[in-house]
């Protein structure tokens, strides 16, 4: 029972950590200030993925694990590259935002809902694969789904705390391309863990 426990924590914290550095590095380029709130919207979304993707997996069965296997570390490189390089560019063409301008405001909202649904998805493809596998294995699937989500909305609201402590040492411009970087550096790190095995 002890080791099986070990088990879902080690899982639980394993599939966290992506959407916790995603985190981080959404807070490092936030212009909204709205620290509470980014932190609950990381937290549900990051979260309740980590619990939906590894039902759905289970559910599926042998079928879509092996399909989502072939390719999940690519989708994710490509979505992940795709959020993390418009930061770049919003970085790189950044402008003092004016603080009558609420479009300004709304254009660095990393985290609301619309924007932080690829990165979700993206970051939740592994527990997809992970619930397939405890399909396989006859193992249950509802605590370790519910641990995966659960660490991962704590890890996630965290790394939105921590990300705006950083944040507020340093200057916009160079938070948004840092954090548009890291957010891509999570991308190939997911592609070389599974095409080179890293």
């Amino acid at each position: 029972m002890a080791a099986a426990c070990w088990e879902v924590i080690l899982i639980a914290v394993s599939v966290s950590l992506d959407a916790f550095a995603i985190s981080v590095g959404g807070a490092l380029c936030d212009r909204t200030g709205r620290t509470g709130r980014n932190a609950a919207w990381a937290a549900l979304f990051f979260g309740g993925f980590q619990i939906l993707m590894p039902l759905i997996g289970f559910g599926a069965g042998r079928l879509l694990c092996d399909v989502v296997a072939a390719a999940d570390h690519w989708l994710a490189f490509g979505l992940l590259t795709l959020v993390g390089g418009k930061m770049i560019v919003e970085g790189i063409r950044f402008e003092p935002e004016c603080s009558g301008k609420n479009e300004e405001r709304e254009r660095g909202d990393f985290f609301a809902p619309k924007a932080l649904l690829i990165p979700a998805v993206a970051t939740s493809l592994d527990a997809l694969a992970v619930g397939g596998g405890l399909a396989f294995a006859g193992r249950g699937i509802w605590v370790p789904a519910l641990a995966m989500g659960v660490v991962t909305a704590l890890l996630s609201a965290a790394g939105v705390l921590l990300g705006r402590r950083i944040g507020a040492f340093a200057g916009e411009r160079a938070m948004m391309i840092a954090g548009g970087c890291a957010i891509v550096l999570i991308g190939v790190k997911i592609l070389l863990e599974h095409v080179c095995g890293f």
